[in-house]
């Protein structure tokens, strides 16, 4: 699994995989997003130094997204990643947030929305345990 920093090129691409049915259902936002509501949002995150977005290439193909925010409150990484359409069930999801830990801290967290199963299978095979479950998302960390 390679990855390779996002940039403002990708913004189509990532609206694509943002706007999928399956991946509105699993977020925490579930509205379809607009075209410059993305655009805005995709500049914000290329500009924040805390926020390290990443496009996971499969045989030099992209196939999903995986992001690191870092949260000074909890001292760790907030994880969040989207397999594209075609490429889920093939089990690459797990090397994309994987090939993602190998490059950023030692500390992480995620939310997953209940009912995400491969989601939280990820986290679970990252080494993060299930810390609570409240209004409809689970909370995992590793420390």
């Amino acid at each position: 699994m390679e990855l390779r920093k996002a940039t403002m090129e990708d913004w189509e691409l990532l609206l694509d995989w943002r706007n999928d049915p399956l991946t509105r259902q699993q977020s925490h936002c579930i509205d379809p997003i607009d075209e410059q509501t993305h655009r805005n949002w995709l500049q914000s995150v290329l500009n924040n130094p805390n926020r390290h977005l990443y496009i996971g290439l499969h045989e030099s193909v992209p196939m999903g997204t995986v992001r690191a925010d870092w949260n000074d409150h909890s001292n760790s990484y907030e994880l969040s990643w989207t397999i594209a359409p075609q490429y889920r069930g093939k089990g690459l999801g797990i090397l994309l947030v994987s090939a993602l830990t190998e490059r950023h801290g030692e500390r992480y967290t995620a939310e997953v929305k209940t009912g995400n199963f491969a989601s939280e299978k990820i986290a679970l095979r990252l080494g993060l345990s299930l810390k609570e479950e409240k209004n409809g998302i689970r909370y995992f960390s590793n420390f």
